[in-house]
Parts: structure tokens; sequence; C-alpha cells
């Protein structure tokens, strides 16, 4: 696995699995719809939203804040079993960046 370059899963509106193997956790970028929040946690685990968390965030849909919240590892984390997107919230969307 290499971290010199990094594969987008493209904008994901759902819950649902990223990677169905062992990989690397380079970014995410969590979206709101400007004006509800939105939560994304990430799992080490293939094909449910539980086991290891890797990363927990939220993206505050408030009036003025960043529609979007961008959060980049300087040294990606290694994921043994996959990688699973459990988001929330009313137009929340997300994008996973792996490697």
């Amino acid at each position: 696995m290499s971290a010199s370059t990094s594969r987008s899963s493209g904008e994901k509106t759902s819950d649902g699995v990223i990677v169905d193997r062992r990989s690397l956790l380079c970014g995410v970028e969590i979206i709101t719809d400007n004006s509800n929040d939105a939560t994304v946690i990430l799992y080490d685990n293939a094909s449910a939203a539980s086991g290891t968390k890797l990363y927990e965030g939220t993206c505050s849909g408030a009036a003025g804040a960043e529609k979007s919240k961008l959060v980049w590892f300087d040294r990606p984390v290694q994921c043994l079993n996959g990688i699973y997107l459990d988001i929330s919230g009313t137009g929340a969307s997300a994008i996973v960046y792996t490697g």
C-alpha cells in the first residue's frame, strides 16, 4: 500500500462500504447542505458500522459556517479490514480518500 497517491470514493450520501479489503485512510471531506449538520463515522470494517472507529467528525450546517470540512492525515491510517462509512444528517454527504 502506498500513500503517495489516493483514490476518491466519489461523493456518498448514505451508509456503505468504501473499501472491502486492507487499505489506508488518507482523508475525508464532510459536506453539508448549508442548513443541517453532517456527521461521519468511519469504521475499520468491510461490511458494517461496527468494530474499531477510525474517525468521527461533524461539519456544522449553521449559517455562516463552511459548507464542507476536509480532514487530511499526514500519516495515513492503516485499515486492516476495510472501511465502512456511517453518515447522518439531512442533505449530508462525504468523500473518503484511500490509499
